[in-house]
């Protein structure tokens, strides 16, 4: 009973967003019949496994029943049921012609059958590691890692996106709470797997896994995170006998969680002292497919390492050229790019102070940014999202870990905002210089716009929760050079360095990603080319390249990404000539935007086609 009213549900909703169409007098299921079993097949699959999507999209219930009270299982066979099912609707997907449906469903379909078959690539080469097993969509080699994974992802996504505005979500709320022994327990499993087959991380990146599991088991469970945030939210909901549900949340922490991380944080420290120090994954079994699949999977397209490690340093060459140009009209002229953009990370001029006062200008400071670039986003676009952002600081227990900022989307029905997170654990890695550029990205006309564009657009809610690495990353980085375009840093030479840094810095990502894990660069011949090179300081270079250890070709998306969109644009202008308007472009694209990069580009050309001028 529920599956039928589940695909009466999708059904309903897959017509809103993409035209209804009359059935075949045949009696026989017409060609948008067909997609649109398979599509809600795809949405249930999906959903039913990777329920945390769910929540993130606000999905009604009825559609995956159950989603809202559990975690994902992440274990050995949690996984291969989840591949399982992607593949089997995968295929159904892959067998109906997309030139017979009508637009919105081409979208979709496009959306569906490129994505997933590049998240599922990677699991048709390897034998270990975990699909969907970050931001929904990410394949990752290592269960457990510093960056995301179950100790990482589970305590932040019942902080923010697991909601409590009345008791029956927090009946709910307690049900998932009780879950999350499973689900770790079910990714030790599964992590042990991977390491009897040869696949255990670098000792590096089990040291920082494992100190991410000690800070979350160091305090007294009634100072967790985790359960100080369930109070507030009851708190903030006004329920009634609060202090029963918060009790059974300690309750479970206590018990359950706690003693599941500490399993963990056991096993980590076992094997610890046999772990390897190679960074690259070309060192796993069959490495170097894996890397060839993730590429793909992470970049939308066939390109080799090699392909794209010399792009990297074309562009390596490019940015620094220009940056080259602006240090000197300021006064810089001594020694590489590298070392004078280190001068000016520690200028005191550029700090914030690293206390309470300084971090409440610097979130001050970013807010205004934000702030400012919204008044000027008419200059850019046609339409604009009806959902804000917001900036809030990274929780405590995660930031040594965490990335110097990141977003999150916001909730369909408007009941939560998108998210600006920026990292505070230290505001020297925070120089003024760069935080406009950091803002632009992550909020508008960056990933925020791109996310809530997405929210607000009528399409079945499994597009809602997917999205293109290269072109949601490639958007956000060609929104850094829109802001740069519209004269934000025409009075400030120094605030376009930081934007130009950010994009040496996605170059420097494809040299250095691909050095690790097809040119078995080690890690610290990878940190010390970025330290050289864009003058980040080196434990934040060291963050960032453990971070590319274990998302292997994530980085890649921002830089291949923008270069797409930039030659799309010099295409479109080259042909519409006077009747090129930047508007409208940045329209396009932003209406497709977390499509996979084939689509947006066909798209885009359809719209200079019918643009054009004629004769």
């Amino acid at each position: 009973m529920k599956l039928n009213l589940a695909i009466l549900v999708f059904a309903a909703i897959l017509s809103v967003g993409c035209g209804a169409e009359k059935p075949s007098s045949s009696g026989q299921p017409t060609p948008l019949e067909q997609f649109d079993a398979a599509a809600q097949e795809m949405t249930v699959a999906f959903f039913s496994h990777v329920p945390e999507a769910a929540t993130q999209v606000g999905l009604p219930e009825e559609i995956a029943p159950g989603t809202s009270r559990r975690m994902m299982d992440r274990s050995v066979a949690g996984e291969a049921a989840r591949t399982e099912a992607l593949e089997r609707a995968l295929q159904k997907l892959q067998a109906i012609d997309a030139a017979t449906l009508d637009p919105d469903r081409q979208r979709t379909h496009a959306m569906l059958t490129m994505l997933f078959d590049g998240m599922l690539s990677p699991s048709r080469v390897v034998d270990y590691g975990t699909t969907a097993g970050a931001w929904t969509m990410w394949y990752m080699p290592f269960v457990i890692n510093q960056n995301s994974g179950p100790t990482v992802d589970i305590p932040n996504f019942l902080n923010s996106q697991q909601p409590v505005t009345n008791a029956a979500d927090a009946e709910i709320y307690l049900e998932r709470l009780a879950s999350v022994r499973r689900a770790l327990d079910g990714s030790l499993d599964s992590y042990r797997h991977g390491v009897q087959q040869g696949a255990i991380p670098p000792d590096f990146i089990v040291e920082k896994s494992l100190a991410v599991v000690q800070a979350f088991v160091a305090p007294a469970a009634d100072q967790n995170p985790m359960y100080l945030t369930f109070k507030a939210k009851l708190e903030k909901a006004g329920v009634e006998n609060a202090s029963d549900y918060s009790d059974r949340a300690l309750k479970i922490l206590s018990a359950d969680v706690i003693p599941a991380y500490q399993r963990i944080a056991d096993y980590l420290g076992e094997i610890k002292s046999s772990a390897p120090h190679d960074a690259g994954i070309w060192r796993l079994p069959n490495g170097e497919a894996l890397y060839a699949a993730m590429i793909r999977h992470m970049t939308d397209s066939h390109l080799t390492a090699e392909e794209v490690h010399q792009t990297g340093l074309a562009e390596v060459e490019r940015i620094t050229t220009e940056m080259d140009v602006i240090l000197r009209s300021e006064g810089y002229t001594d020694g590489s790019v590298g070392d004078r953009l280190q001068a000016l990370n520690v200028e005191p001029r550029f700090i914030y102070s690293n206390d309470p006062a300084g971090r409440d200008k610097l979130l001050s400071d970013v807010r205004a940014y934000v702030n400012d670039m919204y008044a000027r986003l008419p200059e850019l676009f046609r339409d604009l999202p009806e959902h804000r952002v917001e900036v809030q600081a990274v929780p405590e227990f995660s930031q040594d870990s965490a990335p110097m900022g990141y977003y999150n989307n916001p909730a369909p029905d408007g009941s939560r905002p998108g998210y600006y997170f920026i990292n505070l654990r230290d505001t020297a890695l925070h120089p003024s210089w760069t935080l406009r550029t950091l803002s632009y990205h992550e909020a508008v006309p960056g990933h925020h716009l791109d996310g809530a564009s997405a929210m607000e657009r009528e399409t079945p809610p499994i597009e809602k929760a997917l999205a293109s690495n290269t072109s949601g990353e490639g958007w956000a980085l060609y929104a850094e050079q829109l802001a740069a375009e519209i004269g934000v840093y025409d009075d400030d030479p120094f605030g376009n360095l930081g934007r130009l840094q950010a994009e040496l810095h996605r170059a420097v990502r494809l040299v250095t990603d691909t050095g690790m894990h097809a040119k078995k660069w080690s890690r610290e011949q990878a940190i010390d080319y970025m330290v050289a090179t864009e003058g980040l300081d080196r434990a934040t270079s060291t963050s960032e390249i453990e971070r590319y250890v274990v998302w292997p070709a994530q980085a890649l998306g921002y830089k291949l990404g923008q270069l797409r969109i930039l030659a799309l644009r010099e295409e479109a202008r080259e042909a519409l000539g006077d009747a090129f308007d930047i508007r409208d472009f940045n329209q396009q694209v932003l209406n497709v935007a977390s499509a996979p990069m084939p689509f947006i580009e066909q798209r885009v050309r359809e719209w200079i086609a019918q643009t054009a001028p004629q004769g």
